[in-house]
């Protein structure tokens, strides 16, 4: 249980510190679902940016969770 509670809380923490448009990119995605086509046409921009801003803001996170989850610099889980 208490496990889970810092995982969430580093999330929670990684994704505030993310710039606005990773933030909105990957909660479009993640949270409400979103495609990748819907998303790029709700932030405006080329599927190609909206890809890259998920796959940092997936980075982004990752490079949080390693400590909790004792992962490998290579791997993202």
């Amino acid at each position: 249980m208490l496990a889970t509670k810092q995982i969430a809380e580093t999330v929670n923490g990684a994704m505030g510190a993310l710039p606005d448009e990773l933030r909105t990119a990957i909660t479009l995605r993640e949270i409400e679902g979103l495609s990748y086509d819907e998303i790029a046409e709700a932030m405006g921009c080329p599927i190609g940016t909206v890809r890259s801003r998920i796959f940092r803001a997936r980075e982004a996170i990752a490079e949080r969770l390693r400590p909790l989850l004792g992962t490998a610099i290579d791997k993202r889980w």
